[in-house]
Parts: C-alpha cells; structure tokens; sequence
C-alpha cells in the first residue's frame, strides 16, 4: 500500500534524480524513459495498457481513483514513492503540479496490420512543443497510421508535448526519421505530399483515398529542402480575412481530417 511506503522528503534522493534527469532529451533517449503529469494523464497512460516504471506521488492531493489505481500498481510490484510537496515539484515540469508524476517507458507501439492505404504524418522542423503535440493528438483523431519527427523537430517525449499530446503517446506509433535513408513504408506511398502557403491545388482537391505521406514545416522556417525533395506536391489551405498562415498544428489538423473525410466516403 502507498500509505505504507516511506514518504521521499529529499530532492537529493536517487529515485529523484532519476525523474529530473528524465527532463533532458538525451536522458530520455538513454532510458528509453519519459515524464506523465496530471491525474488525467496518468489515468489516460494506464487505460492503454501502458505501466509506469514508478509513480511519485502527493498522495494529500491523490483522488480516490488515482488512489486506487496506485494500489493496483504496488500490488503488481511497480514501485510507488509517496512524496513531500518539495519532492513533487522537483520531479514535476510544470509550475504548479498536480501531485503525481508517472515514468512511463517509451511505447513501441506497432503500425495497423493490413493496412491497404495508410496515411502517414512527418513532422519536419518543429520546434514548438504544444504545436508537435496538438499535431499528434490530431493524428490520432484522424486514424493516421503512424507521425514521423525530423531529427531537427523538438523531441517527441519532452514533458510540454507530451501535455499537449493528451494520451496519444500511448496510442499513436511515433518514429524519428533520416531524411537520408526514408524508411520504406513511406518511400511507396503513392502520394507525398507537403503543406505550403503557395501549394500547387487546395488541400481538399487532392484524392487522399490513396496510401499518403503528408509533411507539414516548422513554423518558422517551413518545409526543409530534403522534405521538398521527398514530396511530390504542395497542397494550400485557402484562407480568409487576411490571415496569411496557420501553425504548423493547425494546418495539419485541417488536412488530415479532410483526409479521414475521404476516407470514410470511400
């Protein structure tokens, strides 16, 4: 039982560094390990069958819900640190945590199987973590098979994305790809296709029936070069009342639920 573990009062204790090691990228990529905050969160990682490694915990601030399913994880041997507000705060990334923090190993989360025509999301150049991970959550909603991240694009599993991906860690395949070797389940899709301001046809023109591999820029900088290389048409979002862009979130959002409206008709 939780209640029955010692409390952690020390920052300096090594299950505490541990968690706040995991705030670095290279950290997170030697583990193989990344950060879940919030009650909703952590309920949502472990509804998809995800376990934690361990759990920290305030349990002064823990639900009902969240208490049992602590119970649950001790008795199946996962450790659970009932914590001090201080150590909370340490581990937490955010500035007003909600009193628990989950170290989850990174999901290896297989692509559908018999996917005739599957519909695939890079990633290029992000930098912005609420844009990856709105673009992730989006995804998901619109039944993408898999998001690819560009080695320049912000990491995937940092704590702000993993925020903003609300649970589709846990349900959406994620890979990083080389613009040098393109794997080759995006190599022959038949349509490759990049999001641009001045694309040749309107994103709702274009046939997304077929298998697809839709590349959306940074929100800066754009498509990269080797992105455009890769891609065979540039499709626009027509937009209004002198709005010259969208984020890199928005946009894709638009054209992947197009994609999935297609989709459905067919």
């Amino acid at each position: 039982m939780p209640d029955e573990t010692p409390q952690l009062t020390s920052t300096q204790n090594s299950h505490v560094k541990f968690a706040r090691s995991l705030h670095v990228r290279k950290h997170r990529q030697q583990e193989r390990a990344f950060i879940v905050e919030s009650s909703r969160l952590f309920l949502d990682a472990l509804s998809s069958g995800a376990l934690p490694d361990r759990v920290f915990v305030d349990l002064e601030r823990a639900s009902e819900e969240i208490r049992a399913a602590l119970e649950a994880l001790t008795d199946s041997g996962i450790p659970v640190h009932p914590c001090s507000p201080a150590v909370i705060s340490a581990v937490s990334d955010t500035s007003t945590p909600q009193g628990i923090v989950g170290i989850f190993p990174i999901p290896e989360i297989p692509f559908p199987l018999n996917e005739s025509e599957p519909l695939f999301v890079v990633a290029d150049g992000l930098k912005d973590p609420g844009n990856l991970g709105t673009m992730m959550r989006s995804a998901l909603g619109a039944g993408a098979t898999a998001l690819y991240t560009s080695p320049e694009t912000v990491d995937a599993y940092s704590p702000k994305v993993v925020r903003a991906g609300m649970g589709a860690h846990f349900r959406l395949p994620l890979r990083v790809l080389s613009w040098e070797t393109i794997p080759p389940e995006l190599a022959d899709c038949t349509l490759k296709v990049r999001a641009e301001a001045n694309g040749a046809i309107h994103y709702d023109e274009l046939d997304w029936s077929e298998s697809a591999v839709l590349v959306v820029g940074s929100e800066t900088g754009g498509i990269s070069a080797s992105a455009r290389e890769f891609t065979s048409i540039g499709v626009s979002i027509p937009l209004q009342g002198h709005v010259e862009s969208l984020n890199a979130a928005t946009a894709s959002a638009v054209i992947l639920f197009e994609a999935a409206r297609q989709r459905r008709a067919q």
